[in-house]
């Protein structure tokens, strides 16, 4: 579907992509990773040509289309579902036209057939661009990115950054482009919407191309990892977990052939060192020096640092943490708790969850005192201190102090070494700890909020959705001082895999009211689908007579499509099976030829090597160059007409 042909780019110093190539084929859905500042969000933004490349070439099949997903977003205007309806310019292009014809009575009578012609035209890509249930399925994405019913006529303009961010998603995904390539799409999602589009992209029709800090969201929808490490690729066949285990085997191969080699160069150093004065071994001496210059070094991975830091713990406080009593809350005629009653106790740490809407933000406010309620009472018990996470409170930093600085505000009483650590265990290290926080990032912003507050931890942590805008060694750093922390927690979060980690139960809010869940996060999904199953049974039952008649009904007609299915299959399985071959074939003819051009490039080759060998080279890499070119007209032809295949009609 895309190829990344020997792409090179530069920003200063910093080389982020070093002649590096990968496919991405029809339907495959690859996650993207590497350590923040690696150049994730360029490689989108390259592929979707929004940034040029110093070398190398994008290559997408003739006809595809890709949409980016990415973190900032500009200025649209409108309502949420005319944004997502009309946002892709192409469709409203084509409807303008139509209209423009439909209105156009003079060409009709001057040039029937002319004019017919180009409405042909035009209603055939009205049609493959779902122009007649548009609206419809506009509003089922944006219902299950969490948006009611009433918002949907509502100006975008004044939605926060966040349900902005979800009409964006819901713009993309309704364009169904053949790639999409998403940056982090979970980060303004709850918890309810992140199941919804995990569900929605295992069925999505096209290729993604995925960066997220995930785990779950990752391992549930990829086959394969591409790492972004010091300007290379490294893929791994499988999903996030397999990656892992995989990186780590590679790793120990790499330390062990640096070390062969280390002590392999440290024999020949000797070597030469012993020798250098005597005549006799003159020759050899040279031989040696030269095979060490000559020598290709082992590079091992770059491990980033790990800081080994236990965060202070806050003073115990009685068993009861906060009471609530009677509470009642609303916001104008809307009432979100209406004499409502709940214990917090010491040690509880606490996941709430629900569909957006249902109180749960409001819940935490409450408990952290950033808002009233018009009626009841909230209690705090003996030595309680609270402490309180949101989004917006990144922006309330004081731009003009230095991290270090900042992190003092809440951390005098630590000496600076521990205040180093700290910071240390947040990423940042070295200079790092002297920038301003003005030039931060919102990532850098947020993991400074976070180092802040568990610097001096209050005994009641209250946390929502803490792990956005961090990179997934921030979030498992994160994960791991609140798994060591022995205060009381509540937090709000879309990411599973991060509160599987650290939660003891799940209070599940729905209607002003709380279901308390014991157990990790997983202890909980199995608590629901066993609710599940068991209401599904009951409506089994109810509806077996019902069933049955349909299905008697349904059977002529599967039969019908599975005859059309079958015809289909035998004109496309000889397409997609030389297909196969063909991009099988053109990636051993990439990396051929990418070591072939290596060589040239090494000017210490043309010394080493005859001049035949360089001729047979040269015509080698050309060679491979008309190959390639070949094989990709082929894949490109093929492509199209499986396309054609797939989108024509079995009678």
């Amino acid at each position: 579907m895309i190829y990344l042909q020997n792409l090179k780019k530069q920003f200063g110093p910093k080389m982020l992509f070093d002649d590096i190539s990968f496919h991405l084929r029809p339907k495959e859905r690859v996650g993207l990773v590497g350590e923040n500042g690696t150049g994730k969000t360029t490689l989108l933004r390259v592929i979707t040509n929004k940034i040029g490349l110093d070398s190398g070439k994008v290559v997408l099949r003739k006809g595809a289309h890709s949409a980016l997903l990415e973190q900032e977003l500009g200025i649209a205007g409108g309502t949420v579902l005319e944004r997502v309806v009309h946002g892709d310019s192409h469709f409203s292009e084509v409807q303008r036209e139509m209209e423009r014809l439909e209105n156009d009575s003079d060409y009709h009578k001057r040039a029937p057939e002319e004019w017919s012609r180009r409405y042909g035209h035009l209603q055939h890509d009205f049609e493959r661009l779902g122009g007649y249930e548009r609206e419809s399925r506009a509003k089922t994405i944006l219902l299950g990115l969490a948006f009611k019913p009433d918002q949907l006529d509502q100006p975008l303009e004044k939605f926060s950054g966040g349900w902005r961010m979800r009409a964006e998603l819901a713009r993309l995904l309704l364009q169904n482009p053949e790639v999409l390539l998403l940056d982090e799409p979970t980060n303004h999602l709850d918890l309810q919407s992140v199941i919804w589009l995990e569900s929605f992209l295992k069925n999505y029709d096209g290729s993604i191309l995925l960066i997220s800090h995930d785990r779950r969201f990752l391992n549930a929808l990829v086959g394969r990892i591409i790492e972004l490490d010091r300007g290379q690729l490294t893929v791994y066949t499988g999903n996030y977990d397999t990656y892992e285990q995989l990186k780590e085997e590679r790793i120990s191969q790499l330390e062990a052939q640096a070390a062969t080699q280390s002590r392999r160069i440290g024999q020949v150093e000797r070597f030469i060192e012993r020798f250098r004065a005597k005549n006799t071994k003159a020759t050899q001496v040279k031989s040696k020096i030269k095979m060490l210059e000559k020598m290709e070094k082992v590079e091992t991975f770059k491990q980033t640092k790990t800081i080994q830091f236990r965060f202070p713990q806050p003073k115990r406080t009685g068993r009861i943490v906060a009471e609530l009593k009677d509470v009642c809350k609303s916001y104008g005629d809307v009432t979100v708790y209406r004499d409502f009653s709940i214990l917090l106790e010491r040690g509880f740490k606490v996941a709430l969850v629900g569909e957006n809407g249902a109180g749960k933000s409001t819940f935490l406010k409450l408990l952290a005192g950033v808002i009233d309620y018009q009626e009841g009472e909230i209690k705090l018990g003996t030595n309680v201190t609270r402490a309180y996470f949101a989004q917006h409170q990144i922006e309330i930093l004081d731009g003009s102090h230095t991290v270090l600085e900042s992190l003092e505000e809440d951390a005098g009483h630590l000496l600076r070494t521990a205040k180093q650590s700290i910071l240390g265990a947040f990423l940042f290290s070295g200079d790092d700890v002297q920038k301003k926080v003005s030039v931060l990032s919102g990532g850098e912003r947020s993991r400074l909020s976070l180092a802040r507050m568990l610097a001096s931890p209050a005994s009641l942590l209250l946390l929502d959705e803490p792990t956005n805008h961090l990179d997934m060694r921030s979030c498992e750093m994160l994960a791991a001082a609140l798994a060591d922390y022995q205060g009381t927690l509540v937090t709000i979060s879309h990411d599973r895999y991060f509160l599987d980690g650290i939660i003891n139960r799940v209070w599940e809010v729905n209607d002003g009211t709380i279901k308390e869940y014991v157990g990790s996060y997983s202890d909980y999904q199995w608590a629901k689908s066993r609710e599940t199953e068991t209401t599904a049974g009951t409506l089994a039952e109810s509806t077996a007579s019902e069933k049955s008649s349909a299905s008697k009904k349904d059977k002529n007609r599967k039969r019908k499509e599975a005859e059309a299915r079958n015809q289909r299959y035998r004109r496309l399985k000889p397409l997609q099976d030389r297909l196969k071959k063909v991009e099988q074939k053109m990636e051993s003819v990439m990396r051929e030829k990418q070591t072939v051009e290596t060589q040239l490039a090494d000017s210490s080759w043309y010394e080493d090597n005859r001049k035949s060998d360089r001729v047979a080279t040269l015509d080698r890499q050309k060679e491979l160059a008309q190959e390639e070119s070949a094989l990709m007209a082929e894949w490109d032809q093929l492509s199209e007409q499986i396309e054609d295949t797939q989108n024509t009609p079995t009678s």
